[in-house]
């Protein structure tokens, strides 16, 4: 009798003991973390932007922070916020301006140390992002750059002076729809984003219109509208009130090539019209954005 009770006495204790052997013999490992055994110091972040010999364009951008700092997380100022990144790394900035460069120094608990930030100034752009448009200013003889066309008989007049082209109609209103344009050919990479801007300015104006076309296939020819589905944006419709400002829109292409940039305008008859001092566009501007 004696005997099973020391058996069960000794087969109730077993198992505390053994738990206690495994979670001191577990309590050394668990704790051999950094937290415990390996201090971290707060970070003096710091970076250094270089210029590249030689190059308008390029800077080297270095993490110099001194420490126990494992990443960099970089904000070049080029709009598409803070991003984890290399220690030292080349950034381009292909249009001329000033940017705003940020650095964060990251510690290996994932804390963030933000360092000063520093202004990169470029002057010149780099030659794939200068406009592609030819004449864009309306500077004298500027006109001669663009190609026109008209889509009907009675044709749009255009004239050049104090840096505007301007196009107006034989009569106000119109006897017979008016319907044309001005436009140039340029070459553009597939894929990448451009930006086409224009200032723009016309008075009061009935049942008349203005719009924006980048077209690959269709090329603008005398005696037909020009329709391609590519339409960049509609400036203006309709009845307008007046308007003297700045168009800009974003756009990619599918494929390399040929690409027609097209300022269409017109008016229908028997009672559209321009306004009498007619529409005027000028600094038409088109260039590549993005890398």
């Amino acid at each position: 009798m004696k005997s099973t009770i020391n058996f069960k006495i000794i087969r109730s204790i077993l198992p505390l003991a053994l738990g206690a052997i495994l979670l001191f013999g577990c309590k050394k490992e668990s704790n051999v973390s950094y937290e415990t055994y390996d201090k971290v110091d707060s970070l003096a972040a710091s970076f250094t932007v270089t210029p590249v010999a030689g190059n308008d364009t390029k800077f080297v951008i270095t993490n110099t922070t001194p420490g126990q700092c494992v990443g960099s997380r970089w904000d070049v100022g080029k709009g598409s916020g803070p991003l984890m990144g290399k220690t030292i790394d080349t950034v381009f900035y292909p249009l001329a301006g000033t940017y705003t460069v940020k650095m964060w120094a990251l510690d290996k608990r994932g804390r963030l140390y933000n360092a000063p930030s520093v202004n990169v100034t470029t002057t010149k752009n780099d030659p794939a992002y200068d406009n592609l448009i030819k004449g864009g200013k309306m500077n004298a003889g500027d006109n001669l750059l663009w190609s026109r066309y008209d889509a009907n008989a009675n044709k749009i007049i255009w004239t050049l002076a104090n840096g505007q082209y301007t196009a107006t109609t034989a009569t106000k209103p119109v006897t017979a729809s008016v319907n044309g344009g001005i436009y140039q050919a340029v070459q553009v990479v597939a894929n990448k984003t451009y930006r086409f801007t224009t200032n723009v300015s016309y008075g009061v104006t009935q049942d008349a219109w203005v719009e924006v076309y980048l077209g690959q296939t269709q090329i603008p020819a005398d005696g037909k509208d020009y329709t391609e589905n590519k339409k960049l944006g509609v400036i203006a419709w309709g009845t307008w009130t007046a308007f003297n400002g700045t168009k800009t829109f974003d756009l990619t292409f599918g494929s390399s090539g040929t690409v027609y940039v097209v300022i269409k305008l017109g008016c229908n008859s028997p009672n559209g019209h321009f306004s009498t001092q007619g529409v005027s566009v000028w600094n038409v501007d088109f260039r590549r954005i993005q890398e």
